[in-house]
């Protein structure tokens, strides 16, 4: 085998470069041959992504987080030879929703798996807004789940802990927003503190929020959270880790192939815990889109 190893030196507690010294003798065992580079800004992963010699090479290495992991993605999906690789990703991140779900934190055991060699192929959501294109293979998010990851970005010095933190603080806030939303061919009118729409059962720090979904269904389960009193929605993150807030009346719970979303604000959006695009967008979920090594 022969690896193209990206490294994000500033994912998670920046300790990437760390890392690389313990993962690379698991790699290359077996004779294997790994090429590395070290991303050196936000969208650096993207571009090397989109423009490396993909024919060397028979599958990437990553090491980083959700973040680095979409852009990754899209990297190889805008690709002008449509050419995908398989892809392992070595967790270094803060939240790692693809990788609880793979039961694959310990970066050692997530290398070891890239080498065991067995993959698995899971959906994607393509993203369409007014401007651009985006592809997410974890979540979308809208209204709180912006807000908290806007606030979160700003409290680091908390580490993991800092999406339940901001969480708490945006929740006692209390905003919500008006929005449209066509699911499936029904529309939902009204007043929501938030949507996400997840391929992850996990998101933040080991939030359970979507207890259904699975990575290669041909779905990505929508949770709609009505707008409530502080109290309520203080009583219902409660419930999100273990997953039972999704009984919770104020709860709506719908697993989609395609959706679209506008609201009269044009709010950002968060895709796989990156604050980017907008709306109104459309979703469509392309089935077993890349492959991952798990």
């Amino acid at each position: 085998m022969k690896y193209f190893l990206i490294v994000n030196p500033v994912s998670g507690n920046k300790d990437g470069i760390i890392l690389v010294e313990k993962i690379l003798p698991i790699l290359e065992s077996n004779g294997s041959k790994v090429d590395l580079i070290i991303s050196n800004f936000k969208g650096h992963p993207y571009e090397i992504a989109k423009t490396f010699e993909i024919s060397n090479y028979d599958a990437i290495a990553l090491v980083g987080g959700d973040g680095s992991m979409h852009e990754v993605i899209n990297g190889m999906m805008d690709r002008p030879d449509k050419k995908i690789l398989p892809i392992g990703l070595i967790t270094a991140g803060t939240g790692n929703s693809l990788m609880h779900d793979l039961d694959a934190l310990d970066p050692i055991e997530a290398s070891k798996k890239i080498v065991e060699g067995k993959k698995l192929k899971i959906d994607l959501a393509k993203i369409q807004m007014e401007d651009k294109q985006i592809f997410a293979f974890n979540v979308i998010g809208w209204g709180l789940p912006v807000t908290i990851n806007d606030r979160a970005e700003k409290m680091r010095f908390f580490g993991p802990q800092r999406y339940n933190i901001a969480s708490i603080l945006e929740i006692l806030r209390n905003p919500k927003w008006p929005v449209r939303f066509v699911v499936d061919g029904e529309e939902i009118n009204g007043t929501y503190a938030f949507f996400l729409a997840c391929n992850t059962i996990y998101t933040g720090n080991g939030m359970k929020i979507a207890p259904k979904a699975q990575l290669n269904d041909g779905k990505f389960d929508v949770i709609l959270l009505k707008e409530a009193s502080r109290w309520k929605l203080i009583k219902l993150f409660t419930k999100i880790f273990s997953g039972n807030h999704i009984h919770d009346p104020l709860i709506k719970y719908i697993q989609a192939k395609e959706f679209s979303v506008s609201d009269t604000n044009k709010k950002n959006l968060n895709i796989d815990g990156q604050n980017t695009g907008s709306c109104p967008f459309n979703m469509k979920v392309i089935e077993k889109a890349i492959e991952i090594f798990h």
